[in-house]
């Protein structure tokens, strides 16, 4: 069976608020983010076959609407899925990964994450 990623909005009186990703079914990813204080009305943007489709317009969105509930607006969102030892592999002697665990993103001058440190 294969994932379907999808990328969401949420809106608040009218006006878009949030805009997120899953792999989840979608009611279920509402469900969740109801009960941790998002009260948001919540529907299905669009839905793709893989992860870089998906974090792509997740990103062109947010830089259009500015959503003021999203946290992260300056870059695309990392895939949240174990990372094959191709892609570690890249981060070594990266600055913008924490060279211990290479998992993280690290502070410009920094070299390992808050976890590793």
């Amino acid at each position: 069976m294969n994932k379907v990623h999808t990328v969401y909005k949420g809106e608040l009186n009218g006006k878009i608020v949030y805009i997120g990703t899953t792999i989840q079914v979608p009611s279920e990813r509402f469900r969740w983010h109801k009960h941790n204080g998002k009260s948001f009305s919540f529907s299905v943007i669009d839905q793709f076959d893989n992860a870089e489709d998906m974090l792509n317009l997740e990103f062109e969105l947010i830089k259009k609407y500015n959503p003021r509930f999203n946290k992260i607006k300056h870059r695309k969102q990392n895939l949240n899925a174990p990372l094959t030892d191709e892609i570690l592999e890249s981060r070594i002697n990266n600055k913008e990964w924490c060279q211990c665990c290479l998992k993280r993103r690290v502070n410009r001058g920094y070299k390992y994450c808050y976890y590793c440190s």
